[in-house]
């Protein structure tokens, strides 16, 4: 048997490596209590676009911990939407979120690393609210406008005592840009301002002609419009040219020229570079719909003549008034797409009175304002929004909500209203003045 002695050098031992044991194990659990907690990092990147609805960027991949991993992230957005969660915050540099009502929200990160410990940090996110771009004349020469999409806090863009500025149209995307049509200096050019206003820059140059209806590509590098500076001007040579948004030079390639015919009023698509516009190519005496993919022009509206026109039919008045030698009979209406470019509005007299109808983007499924309102309340007895009054100059919200256009509520009085897509609701934006040609403001 060992010796008493050893027997307590054994004990000894046992109890030294067991209080070791236990000391470790101590440490090892308390180490979330004594560790330092991960480190959150939210940045919020900047964009121009401040009206609902917007995209917007965060980028978490700055958070850590000093002391171990990052094992989860959680990104609450503010506004009661599904949060934004993963494993890996170094990869995380452009999570998106699209905000769609106008407000003040708090983006809430937090990061857990692997030992349970949280960090958390908090950024404001900032949304305007839908706004509405168009043309009014205050003061008797027609300006560019801007107002919020009930009709409130009306602010000049563009103003002038001694020319006009029309056809303003917002860019893409971004919507910090507009491009207009101006009279300045004699002649209608095409301009491009940004939305809060200051100086113009005239992108166009023709002296001996007349340059309008801009229209900007879905990516705002090109800005489509309609000129008569082909020949010396009338209103059989009118042509739709493409230009560089950045310095105004014309891409040749691009132009789309109907003659015999005249083409006016293009649209381009929310999506691709596909241009709506009107020509009365195939529809001699009136104006028909047709669609440029960039090589080849396809009619899409009407199918067979009638002398009747679309796309541009609606305040025929206003281009005697602004000196624009457009066809015979023709108005100031642009054909609008919807956000998503499944639809296009347009403006037509087929009925004697101009109104306000919805297609396909192949001219299909033709149908009145009023009726594509019933199909999509589910309402069949919804009445006042086509009307006997002249009806024209659509423009789709972009949070597609509604649409806005032109009624002309007596002989040369013209305001703006808008209909909800969710009530059918017709609620008027303006009272006073000639207001015209809302922007489209489509993504």
């Amino acid at each position: 048997m060992p010796a008493a002695g050893t027997r307590k050098k054994r004990i000894r031992y046992l109890l030294i490596v067991m209080m070791a044991l236990v000391t470790l194990a101590g440490i090892s659990a308390c180490r979330g209590f004594f560790g330092q907690a991960p480190i959150a990092v939210l940045v919020v990147k900047p964009t121009t676009d401040h009206e609902a609805p917007v995209t917007i960027t965060f980028d978490i991949s700055g958070s850590t911990d000093p002391d171990g991993t990052i094992a989860s992230y959680d990104l609450n957005f503010g506004d009661g939407s599904a949060h934004a969660t993963g494993t890996d915050v170094a990869t995380a540099t452009a999570i998106t979120h699209t905000y769609m009502v106008a407000g003040t929200y708090t983006a809430t990160l937090k990061v857990t690393d692997n030992d349970g410990r949280v960090g958390m940090t908090t950024q404001p996110v900032h949304i305007g609210s839908v706004m509405v771009t168009f043309t009014r004349n205050p003061t008797g020469n027609y300006d560019i406008y801007r107002m919020r999409a009930d009709g409130t806090d009306q602010m000049a863009v563009v103003s002038s005592t001694t020319s006009d500025a029309f056809f303003p149209d917002l860019v893409r995307g971004t919507r910090d840009k507009i491009a207009y049509a101006s009279n300045a200096g004699g002649q209608w050019n095409i301009w491009k301002i940004a939305v809060t206003g200051g100086a113009g820059t005239q992108l166009t140059v023709q002296t001996a002609s007349q340059q309008i209806e801009p229209s900007w590509s879905h990516d705002g590098t090109l800005i489509a419009y309609a000129s008569n500076a082909a020949q010396t001007p009338s209103a059989t040579t009118w042509t739709i040219r493409v230009m560089n948004a950045n310095n105004g030079i014309e891409d040749q390639a691009k132009r789309i020229d109907q003659t015999p015919s005249w083409a006016i009023a293009p649209a381009y698509s929310p999506v691709n570079n596909d241009i709506v516009f009107v020509s009365d190519a195939g529809n001699p005496g009136g104006s028909a719909l047709w669609m440029w993919n960039g090589t080849t022009a396809t009619k899409l509206y009407p199918a067979t003549a009638d002398g009747k026109r679309y796309g541009d039919a609606g305040g025929a008045a206003i281009v005697t008034a602004l000196g624009l030698n457009l066809p015979g009979g023709a108005g100031i209406s642009k054909p609008a797409w919807s956000p998503d470019g499944t639809k296009i509005a347009f403006s037509t007299n087929v009925n004697g009175n101009v109104d306000i109808y919805v297609m396909n983007p192949d001219g299909t499924g033709v149908q009145s304002l009023q009726d594509y309102v019933r199909n999509l309340t589910g309402d069949t007895t919804l009445t006042g929004i086509t009307t006997t009054k002249d009806e024209f100059c659509p423009y789709w919200f972009e949070d597609n909500s509604g649409l806005a256009f032109v009624r002309e509520d007596s002989p040369g009085q013209y305001d703006l209203y808008k209909v909800s897509f969710a009530t059918g609701g017709v609620t008027p934006l303006t009272t006073t003045g000639n207001n015209l040609t809302p922007a489209a403001a489509t993504r």
